[in-house]
């Protein structure tokens, strides 16, 4: 079966993200400045990178940026925007899940809204290979919601094509996950945005 995300286009994809009602795109490129702001990477990994949300955050001093998605298009269309403008960029298509991430390890990886959707043990380990020791991995993860369902009701149809896929992920199990793999949890947060959900921030470092 086709995954769910090839068959979504990053314009509705993109606008779903920042309706009022929605409202992630901010918080997800704000927790990005803020783990780029602690751990002053030389290199991250951006997994999940649709179409570049928070990669005006980028400092200089960050000399190689790898942004990976499984949709081909996302990872075109973002090579149009920011080739040129952030230096030591690359991209590459690729299912965490599923393939080896053909990249060498990086400082820091930032997977935001990305374990809802993947096999977790498998996606743990290919991330593990290419987060070197003394590393960072930190993850986003959406928390359930007693009032709202886990995808938020929006006019782009094609955002309903995850719903078979998507699966809120406990942070302990995470976190288990994580620890199994050599990622020792070090900080963790919840942020509650406008709309009422809230999200968990988890900071790991690569032993």
């Amino acid at each position: 079966m086709q995954n769910p995300w090839l068959n979504i286009p990053l314009s509705e994809y993109e606008s779903h993200m920042a309706l009022p009602r929605v409202d992630q795109a901010a918080m997800t490129a704000a927790e990005f400045a803020a783990a780029l702001s602690l751990f002053t990477p030389e290199s991250v990994a951006v997994i999940g990178c649709a179409g570049g949300n928070g990669f005006d955050a980028i400092p200089a001093s960050t000399l190689r940026v790898v942004g990976v998605d499984i949709n081909p298009d996302y990872v075109s269309l973002t090579a149009e925007r920011y080739m040129g403008r952030i230096s030591g960029l690359e991209f590459h298509v690729a299912d965490i899940q599923s393939d080896v991430l053909p990249f060498t390890p990086v400082d820091l990886i930032y997977a935001s809204l990305v374990f809802e959707y993947v096999a977790l043990a498998e996606s743990l380990e290919n991330l593990a290979r290419v987060c070197r020791p003394g590393g960072h991995l930190v993850t986003l993860l959406q928390l359930p919601s007693a009032t709202m369902g886990a995808l938020t009701p929006s006019p782009y149809g094609s955002i309903q094509l995850l719903t078979p896929l998507m699966r809120l992920v406990p942070p302990s199990e995470l976190a288990s996950l994580a620890e199994s793999v050599g990622f020792q949890l070090e900080s963790s947060k919840t942020v509650t945005i406008k709309s009422g959900k809230s999200f968990v921030i988890q900071a790991y470092c690569r032993l």
